[in-house]
């Protein structure tokens, strides 16, 4: 690959590493906030009668906000292995670039 290629292939391999790193970025935020309503959801529902129909529907929401969870730690695996294998690209492509410097103006005398 040439140089302007190589640099071309850095700057689009920088661009989706910022995204993916956004993306789980994102993502921890999320799940901190469902962390904190399924905790509050918990607090709610100690102070009322296990038998109690708003118990259950509580139950039901803290399941459903857990799978959510879940979920969202798959989607954060996947984007951190999309982010190891771009890292991984994006050396090679510097070593790329800075060999093509180099053969580009290296000089000898």
């Amino acid at each position: 690959m040439g140089l302007i290629a190589s640099s071309f292939r850095m700057m689009y391999l920088t661009a989706y590493q910022i995204s993916l790193e956004s993306r789980i970025q994102w993502i921890s935020s999320a799940k901190m906030e469902l962390v904190a309503s399924a905790d509050e959801i918990m607090a709610l529902g100690n102070d009322l009668d296990p038998e109690n129909p708003a118990v259950k529907q509580m139950e039901h929401r803290r399941e459903k906000l857990t799978a959510l969870e879940k979920k969202l730690d798959l989607q954060m695996q996947e984007y951190q292995s999309r982010l190891k294998m771009v890292e991984a690209e994006l050396e090679s492509t510097r070593g790329a670039v800075d060999n093509a410097i180099n053969r580009s103006f290296k000089y000898e005398m």
